[in-house]
């Protein structure tokens, strides 16, 4: 068994994880980053203290982090969502518990729930994209998680594509989540409808990722422009992922997942016109089976893959 957090900008969430990938039990607690790191330390000890409880003989315990650890997986070196820079989480933690705390990235995270327990199972080199806000990724190469030198390898959320129409909030243009995330989907149904193209959708209302898919589902042309745009970035940036590392599976994961084979079966066709050798070397692609527990499931199961 292991412990897992997955650590939110809106909640954390706790597990206990058994050694089939199950949630034997579940603790969530509002994050309320305002408040700022000491808080927030208090909050996660009280939370790993409450699990602990009911599995006190339990070593293993992994956070994922929705930001940039340090090559080491010691120290936060960023992460924006709850406005860290460079704390030390690990060693405060383990200051105050007798157990070993391991950290990861939480795309990471989520690659890793699935090559233990679901849609990677069983292959030994695969890659995690999720798609949501913004693009993550998770890379697991001979079974073993890759996070380079500097703790900021998979950030493929920021792979140079092309100049776009606005600028990644990293602060560069052309990054691959400007072209691939729900965001990303918005901002271009919109600045399209504001250049007087006729859609269903409208600039009045709230749109998000699911309205837009089901709009292109439906056969509303601005939306399935929006969303064949968005497969043609993500196949062509899994094309290039493949030239360098060539991973035998990718699975796609995060909110517009739930497009499922609609959206699934673009990425595909997109990704084989870019591949440099499709002869033979052309991957899996598929949907992640997990969703909002991966990242328990994941964390509570790093050490397996480090």
């Amino acid at each position: 068994m292991g412990i897992g957090i997955d650590l939110g900008g809106t909640t954390i969430k706790g597990g206990i994880v058994n050694n089939q990938g199950k949630i034997l039990l579940e603790r969530l607690i509002k994050t309320q980053s305002h408040r700022g790191y000491s808080e927030l330390l208090n909050d996660l000890l009280t939370l790993i203290k409450e699990l602990l409880l009911y599995a006190p003989d339990e070593q293993l315990i992994g956070i994922g982090i929705p930001g940039i650890l340090s090559g080491d997986g010691a120290i936060v070196v960023s992460c924006p969502n709850l406005r860290w820079k460079n704390v030390t989480l690990k060693k405060d933690l383990e200051a105050r518990l007798t157990q070993e705390v391991n950290l990861v990235n939480d795309a990471t995270a989520a690659g890793i729930a699935e090559a233990a327990f679901g849609s990677t199972l069983g292959k030994t080199s695969s890659m995690m994209i999720t798609l949501g806000t913004g693009v993550g990724g998770g890379l697991i190469l001979n079974g073993r998680i890759i996070s380079g030198s500097h703790g900021v390898a998979t950030e493929v959320g920021h792979m140079l594509m092309e100049k776009n129409f606005y600028s990644c909030g990293c602060g560069k243009n052309g990054c691959l989540e400007t072209f691939a995330s729900a965001t990303a989907l918005i901002r271009y149904c919109k600045m399209r409808m504001e250049l007087g193209v006729e859609s269903s959708l409208t600039t009045e209302e709230m749109l998000d990722g699911k309205i837009i898919i089901d709009a292109a589902k439906a056969g509303d042309p601005l939306a399935l422009e929006a969303v064949n745009r968005l497969a043609k970035y993500l196949g062509w940036a899994i094309a290039n992922i493949s030239d360098i590392v060539d991973p035998e599976i990718y699975t796609i994961g995060g909110g517009l997942s739930y497009a499922g084979n609609f959206l699934l079966e673009k990425i595909r066709m997109e990704t084989l016109k870019r591949l440099t050798y499709p002869q033979n070397a052309v991957p899996e692609i598929v949907l992640a089976m997990f969703r909002n527990e991966a990242g328990m499931i994941g964390a509570a199961n790093l050490k397996r893959f480090i």
